[in-house]
Protein backbone atom coordinates (compact mmCIF):
# COMPACT_ATOMS: atom_id res chain seq x y z
CA UNK A 1 0.00 0.00 0.00
CA UNK A 2 1.14 3.52 -0.70
CA UNK A 3 0.57 4.46 2.93
CA UNK A 4 3.24 2.08 4.23
CA UNK A 5 5.77 3.28 1.69
CA UNK A 6 5.24 6.92 2.65
CA UNK A 7 5.68 6.22 6.36
CA UNK A 8 8.82 4.14 5.94
CA UNK A 9 10.60 6.42 3.52
CA UNK A 10 9.95 9.46 5.65
CA UNK A 11 11.01 7.74 8.84
CA UNK A 12 14.62 7.58 7.80
CA UNK A 13 14.73 11.33 7.30
CA UNK A 14 13.69 12.56 10.73
CA UNK A 15 14.95 10.63 13.72
CA UNK A 16 15.32 13.32 16.37
CA UNK A 17 17.26 12.33 19.47
CA UNK A 18 16.48 13.89 22.84
CA UNK A 19 18.72 13.85 25.87
CA UNK A 20 17.44 12.26 29.07
CA UNK A 21 15.22 14.87 30.72
CA UNK A 22 15.50 15.99 34.29
CA UNK A 23 11.76 16.50 34.70
CA UNK A 24 8.41 15.23 33.43
CA UNK A 25 5.17 16.99 32.55
CA UNK A 26 1.74 15.56 33.38
CA UNK A 27 -0.61 14.72 30.52
CA UNK A 28 -3.16 17.50 31.22
CA UNK A 29 -0.40 20.10 31.07
CA UNK A 30 0.90 18.58 27.82
CA UNK A 31 -2.57 18.80 26.26
CA UNK A 32 -2.83 22.45 27.29
CA UNK A 33 0.68 23.21 26.04
CA UNK A 34 0.12 21.59 22.65
CA UNK A 35 -3.53 22.68 22.39
CA UNK A 36 -4.33 19.04 21.71
CA UNK A 37 -7.08 16.50 22.34
CA UNK A 38 -6.33 12.90 23.36
CA UNK A 39 -7.66 9.64 21.91
CA UNK A 40 -6.59 6.83 24.26
CA UNK A 41 -6.57 3.04 23.90
CA UNK A 42 -6.16 1.58 27.42
CA UNK A 43 -5.51 -1.94 26.12
CA UNK A 44 -2.40 -1.06 24.12
CA UNK A 45 -1.63 2.07 26.20
CA UNK A 46 -1.39 4.04 22.98
CA UNK A 47 -2.56 7.61 22.49
CA UNK A 48 -3.13 9.98 19.60
CA UNK A 49 -2.77 13.70 20.20
CA UNK A 50 -4.86 15.78 17.75
CA UNK A 51 -3.77 19.38 17.40
CA UNK A 52 -5.39 21.46 14.65
CA UNK A 53 -5.44 18.52 12.28
CA UNK A 54 -1.89 17.40 13.16
CA UNK A 55 -1.43 14.01 14.85
CA UNK A 56 1.13 12.60 17.23
CA UNK A 57 0.99 8.87 18.06
CA UNK A 58 2.75 7.47 21.14
CA UNK A 59 2.80 4.31 23.24
CA UNK A 60 3.80 4.21 26.91
CA UNK A 61 7.38 3.06 27.27
CA UNK A 62 8.19 3.31 23.55
CA UNK A 63 11.18 5.46 22.51
CA UNK A 64 9.33 6.71 19.41
CA UNK A 65 6.59 9.22 18.64
CA UNK A 66 5.15 9.30 15.13
CA UNK A 67 4.12 12.70 13.78
CA UNK A 68 1.59 13.01 10.94
CA UNK A 69 2.41 9.47 9.77
CA UNK A 70 5.64 10.68 8.16
CA UNK A 71 8.10 11.57 10.89
CA UNK A 72 9.55 9.75 13.87
CA UNK A 73 10.83 11.54 16.97
CA UNK A 74 12.96 9.74 19.51
CA UNK A 75 12.12 10.23 23.19
CA UNK A 76 13.44 8.80 26.48
CA UNK A 77 9.93 7.43 26.90
CA UNK A 78 6.49 8.49 28.03
CA UNK A 79 5.78 6.78 31.34
CA UNK A 80 3.06 6.12 33.91
CA UNK A 81 3.87 6.96 37.52
CA UNK A 82 1.34 6.59 40.35
CA UNK A 83 -1.45 6.48 37.80
CA UNK A 84 -0.37 9.67 35.99
CA UNK A 85 0.89 9.72 32.38
CA UNK A 86 4.10 11.75 32.20
CA UNK A 87 5.94 13.22 29.21
CA UNK A 88 9.65 14.12 29.33
CA UNK A 89 9.93 17.90 29.43
CA UNK A 90 12.39 17.99 26.52
CA UNK A 91 10.01 15.86 24.44
CA UNK A 92 7.16 18.32 25.03
CA UNK A 93 9.38 21.16 23.80
CA UNK A 94 10.36 19.12 20.74
CA UNK A 95 6.73 18.42 19.87
CA UNK A 96 5.74 22.02 20.51
CA UNK A 97 8.44 23.24 18.12
CA UNK A 98 7.22 20.79 15.50
CA UNK A 99 3.57 21.81 15.80
CA UNK A 100 4.26 25.53 15.37
CA UNK A 101 5.79 24.80 11.96
CA UNK A 102 3.30 25.09 9.09
CA UNK A 103 2.25 21.69 7.74
CA UNK A 104 3.58 20.62 4.39
CA UNK A 105 1.49 21.80 1.50
CA UNK A 106 0.13 19.23 -0.88
CA UNK A 107 -2.90 17.29 -1.91
CA UNK A 108 -5.46 16.94 0.88
CA UNK A 109 -5.91 13.39 2.19
CA UNK A 110 -8.99 11.66 0.87
CA UNK A 111 -10.83 8.38 0.93
CA UNK A 112 -10.35 7.29 -2.68
CA UNK A 113 -11.90 3.83 -2.52
CA UNK A 114 -14.81 2.29 -0.59
CA UNK A 115 -15.01 -1.49 -0.95
CA UNK A 116 -18.33 -3.11 -0.04
CA UNK A 117 -18.24 -6.83 0.66
CA UNK A 118 -21.53 -8.76 0.47
CA UNK A 119 -20.82 -11.86 2.53
CA UNK A 120 -21.23 -15.45 1.32
CA UNK A 121 -22.77 -16.11 -2.12
CA UNK A 122 -23.08 -18.96 -4.62
CA UNK A 123 -22.76 -22.37 -2.97
CA UNK A 124 -22.43 -20.66 0.43
CA UNK A 125 -25.88 -19.42 1.53
CA UNK A 126 -24.67 -18.11 4.89
CA UNK A 127 -27.16 -18.10 7.74
CA UNK A 128 -30.61 -19.49 6.94
CA UNK A 129 -33.94 -18.53 8.47
CA UNK A 130 -37.57 -19.18 7.62
CA UNK A 131 -40.46 -16.82 7.09
CA UNK A 132 -43.49 -18.79 8.22
CA UNK A 133 -47.23 -18.34 8.32
CA UNK A 134 -50.23 -20.65 8.34
CA UNK A 135 -49.95 -21.39 4.62
CA UNK A 136 -46.27 -21.25 3.68
CA UNK A 137 -42.69 -21.55 4.80
CA UNK A 138 -40.17 -19.46 2.85
CA UNK A 139 -36.40 -19.86 3.21
CA UNK A 140 -34.54 -16.58 3.84
CA UNK A 141 -30.82 -16.74 3.04
CA UNK A 142 -28.13 -14.43 4.34
CA UNK A 143 -26.39 -14.26 0.96
CA UNK A 144 -29.52 -12.74 -0.65
CA UNK A 145 -30.15 -10.23 2.16
CA UNK A 146 -26.64 -8.84 2.20
CA UNK A 147 -26.39 -8.61 -1.58
CA UNK A 148 -29.55 -6.50 -1.75
CA UNK A 149 -28.18 -4.15 0.92
CA UNK A 150 -24.73 -4.02 -0.71
CA UNK A 151 -26.18 -3.15 -4.14
CA UNK A 152 -28.40 -0.43 -2.67
CA UNK A 153 -25.47 0.96 -0.66
CA UNK A 154 -23.27 0.92 -3.77
CA UNK A 155 -25.85 2.97 -5.64
CA UNK A 156 -26.18 5.54 -2.86
CA UNK A 157 -22.42 6.01 -2.48
CA UNK A 158 -21.83 6.11 -6.25
CA UNK A 159 -24.32 8.95 -6.63
CA UNK A 160 -22.86 11.09 -3.83
CA UNK A 161 -19.18 10.29 -4.60
CA UNK A 162 -18.73 10.32 -8.39
CA UNK A 163 -15.02 11.08 -7.84
CA UNK A 164 -14.38 7.97 -5.71
CA UNK A 165 -14.18 4.30 -6.61
CA UNK A 166 -17.13 2.51 -5.03
CA UNK A 167 -16.44 -1.20 -5.48
CA UNK A 168 -18.23 -4.46 -4.70
CA UNK A 169 -16.65 -7.83 -4.04
CA UNK A 170 -19.64 -9.39 -5.79
CA UNK A 171 -22.60 -8.07 -7.78
CA UNK A 172 -24.54 -11.32 -8.11
CA UNK A 173 -24.87 -14.77 -6.59
CA UNK A 174 -21.16 -15.52 -6.94
CA UNK A 175 -19.09 -17.59 -4.53
CA UNK A 176 -15.88 -15.97 -3.31
CA UNK A 177 -13.42 -17.46 -0.86
CA UNK A 178 -12.58 -15.30 2.15
CA UNK A 179 -9.02 -15.02 0.86
CA UNK A 180 -10.29 -13.64 -2.45
CA UNK A 181 -12.33 -10.94 -0.74
CA UNK A 182 -9.43 -9.52 1.26
CA UNK A 183 -7.04 -9.90 -1.68
CA UNK A 184 -9.36 -7.69 -3.72
CA UNK A 185 -9.07 -5.05 -1.01
CA UNK A 186 -5.33 -5.35 -0.44
CA UNK A 187 -4.48 -5.32 -4.16
CA UNK A 188 -6.17 -1.98 -4.89
CA UNK A 189 -3.57 0.58 -5.95
CA UNK A 190 -3.69 3.89 -4.11
CA UNK A 191 -2.02 7.19 -4.87
CA UNK A 192 -0.21 9.32 -2.34
CA UNK A 193 -2.58 10.82 0.26
CA UNK A 194 -5.26 8.29 -0.69
CA UNK A 195 -6.98 5.78 1.56
CA UNK A 196 -9.44 2.89 1.31
CA UNK A 197 -12.07 1.61 3.72
CA UNK A 198 -13.53 -1.91 3.75
CA UNK A 199 -17.09 -2.71 4.87
CA UNK A 200 -18.19 -6.36 5.00
CA UNK A 201 -21.96 -6.94 5.31
CA UNK A 202 -23.50 -10.01 6.96
CA UNK A 203 -26.64 -11.28 8.69
CA UNK A 204 -26.65 -13.11 11.99
CA UNK A 205 -28.04 -16.36 13.39
CA UNK A 206 -28.35 -17.80 16.88
CA UNK A 207 -29.67 -20.85 18.72
CA UNK A 208 -31.35 -18.30 20.96
CA UNK A 209 -34.45 -17.36 18.96
CA UNK A 210 -34.86 -14.23 21.07
CA UNK A 211 -31.56 -12.74 19.83
CA UNK A 212 -32.15 -9.81 17.50
CA UNK A 213 -30.64 -6.50 16.39
CA UNK A 214 -27.70 -5.02 14.51
CA UNK A 215 -24.06 -4.81 15.57
CA UNK A 216 -20.75 -3.73 14.05
CA UNK A 217 -17.45 -5.53 14.60
CA UNK A 218 -13.86 -4.34 14.33
CA UNK A 219 -10.49 -6.03 14.80
CA UNK A 220 -9.43 -6.23 18.48
CA UNK A 221 -6.41 -4.04 19.29
CA UNK A 222 -4.34 -6.96 20.58
CA UNK A 223 -4.37 -8.58 17.13
CA UNK A 224 -1.46 -7.45 14.98
CA UNK A 225 -1.20 -7.74 11.21
CA UNK A 226 2.07 -7.64 9.27
CA UNK A 227 1.54 -4.26 7.64
CA UNK A 228 5.22 -3.58 7.02
CA UNK A 229 7.63 -6.16 5.62
CA UNK A 230 11.04 -5.70 7.33
CA UNK A 231 12.77 -7.17 4.29
CA UNK A 232 11.57 -4.22 2.21
CA UNK A 233 13.49 -1.76 4.42
CA UNK A 234 17.13 -0.77 4.43
CA UNK A 235 19.37 -1.78 7.33
CA UNK A 236 18.91 1.54 9.13
CA UNK A 237 15.12 1.23 9.23
CA UNK A 238 14.74 -2.53 9.58
CA UNK A 239 15.13 -2.47 13.35
CA UNK A 240 12.25 -0.02 13.77
CA UNK A 241 9.84 -1.98 11.52
CA UNK A 242 7.95 -3.46 14.53
CA UNK A 243 7.47 0.05 15.93
CA UNK A 244 6.17 1.38 12.63
CA UNK A 245 3.90 -1.64 12.30
CA UNK A 246 2.45 -1.17 15.80
CA UNK A 247 1.81 2.55 15.30
CA UNK A 248 0.17 1.98 11.93
CA UNK A 249 -1.95 -0.87 13.31
CA UNK A 250 -3.09 1.32 16.19
CA UNK A 251 -4.24 3.97 13.74
CA UNK A 252 -6.18 1.39 11.71
CA UNK A 253 -7.84 0.19 14.91
CA UNK A 254 -8.85 3.71 15.96
CA UNK A 255 -10.19 4.54 12.50
CA UNK A 256 -12.10 1.23 12.36
CA UNK A 257 -13.72 2.02 15.72
CA UNK A 258 -14.69 5.47 14.46
CA UNK A 259 -16.23 3.95 11.33
CA UNK A 260 -18.10 1.37 13.44
CA UNK A 261 -19.47 4.10 15.71
CA UNK A 262 -20.67 6.18 12.77
CA UNK A 263 -22.48 3.18 11.24
CA UNK A 264 -24.13 2.36 14.58
CA UNK A 265 -25.27 6.00 14.83
CA UNK A 266 -26.57 5.77 11.26
CA UNK A 267 -28.63 2.69 12.17
CA UNK A 268 -30.03 4.46 15.23
CA UNK A 269 -31.24 7.32 13.04
CA UNK A 270 -32.83 5.19 10.31
CA UNK A 271 -34.21 2.29 12.38
CA UNK A 272 -35.14 3.95 15.66
CA UNK A 273 -36.90 1.38 17.86
CA UNK A 274 -37.66 -1.11 15.05
CA UNK A 275 -34.95 -3.43 16.37
CA UNK A 276 -32.19 -3.57 18.98
CA UNK A 277 -28.84 -1.83 18.95
CA UNK A 278 -26.32 -4.48 20.03
CA UNK A 279 -23.45 -2.00 19.79
CA UNK A 280 -19.83 -2.21 18.71
CA UNK A 281 -17.89 -5.40 19.27
CA UNK A 282 -14.46 -6.78 18.49
CA UNK A 283 -13.41 -10.07 16.96
CA UNK A 284 -10.74 -11.47 14.61
CA UNK A 285 -13.07 -12.25 11.69
CA UNK A 286 -11.03 -13.39 8.70
CA UNK A 287 -12.21 -10.66 6.31
CA UNK A 288 -11.36 -8.01 8.91
CA UNK A 289 -8.06 -9.35 10.22
CA UNK A 290 -6.63 -9.83 6.73
CA UNK A 291 -7.68 -6.48 5.31
CA UNK A 292 -4.72 -4.10 5.65
CA UNK A 293 -6.83 -0.99 6.05
CA UNK A 294 -9.56 0.39 8.34
CA UNK A 295 -12.29 -2.24 8.12
CA UNK A 296 -15.52 -3.28 9.83
CA UNK A 297 -17.98 -6.17 9.67
CA UNK A 298 -21.67 -5.20 9.86
CA UNK A 299 -24.30 -7.65 11.14
CA UNK A 300 -27.72 -6.50 9.92
CA UNK A 301 -29.90 -8.65 12.15
CA UNK A 302 -30.88 -12.24 13.01
CA UNK A 303 -32.57 -14.48 10.46
CA UNK A 304 -33.36 -16.82 13.35
CA UNK A 305 -35.58 -14.30 15.13
CA UNK A 306 -39.23 -14.90 14.10
CA UNK A 307 -40.02 -11.19 13.73
CA UNK A 308 -36.68 -9.90 12.51
CA UNK A 309 -36.50 -12.46 9.71
CA UNK A 310 -39.69 -10.88 8.34
CA UNK A 311 -38.02 -7.49 8.47
CA UNK A 312 -34.94 -8.82 6.68
CA UNK A 313 -37.18 -10.18 3.94
CA UNK A 314 -38.78 -6.75 3.44
CA UNK A 315 -37.16 -4.56 0.76
CA UNK A 316 -38.16 -1.31 2.46
CA UNK A 317 -36.49 -2.40 5.71
CA UNK A 318 -33.33 -3.43 3.84
CA UNK A 319 -33.23 0.04 2.31
CA UNK A 320 -33.30 1.50 5.82
CA UNK A 321 -30.35 -0.70 6.76
CA UNK A 322 -28.51 0.48 3.66
CA UNK A 323 -29.28 4.10 4.52
CA UNK A 324 -27.87 3.57 8.02
CA UNK A 325 -24.56 2.23 6.68
CA UNK A 326 -24.50 4.97 4.03
CA UNK A 327 -24.99 7.69 6.65
CA UNK A 328 -22.22 6.23 8.80
CA UNK A 329 -19.77 6.05 5.90
CA UNK A 330 -20.57 9.59 4.78
CA UNK A 331 -20.01 10.97 8.27
CA UNK A 332 -16.75 9.03 8.58
CA UNK A 333 -15.47 10.23 5.20
CA UNK A 334 -16.36 13.82 6.07
CA UNK A 335 -14.45 13.52 9.36
CA UNK A 336 -11.48 11.90 7.69
CA UNK A 337 -11.17 14.38 4.84
CA UNK A 338 -11.45 17.38 7.15
CA UNK A 339 -8.44 16.19 9.18
CA UNK A 340 -5.03 14.72 8.42
CA UNK A 341 -6.64 11.32 8.22
CA UNK A 342 -4.55 8.18 8.37
CA UNK A 343 -2.74 8.39 5.04
CA UNK A 344 -0.18 11.10 5.77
Amino acid sequence: MKLVKVVVLAAALSLAAAAAPAQYVELDAVLDSLNAELQWDPLTETGILDSAGRRLIFTLGSPWIMADYRLLFRTPGIIRRQGAILFPEDTVRLLSDYLVQPPERGVAPRVAVILIDAGHGGKDPGAIGYLENDKSREMIREKDIVLRVALDLHGRLSRVYPDKKILLTRRDDTYLKLEERTKLANDIALGEHEAIIFVSIHANASFNRKARGYEVWYLPPEYRRDLINPDSLDNENREIAPILNALLEEEYTIESIRLAREIITGFEKTLGTETENRGIKEESWFVVRNAKMPSVLVELGFVTHPEEVAQLADLEYLQKLSEGIYTGIRNFVSMFESTKGFTE
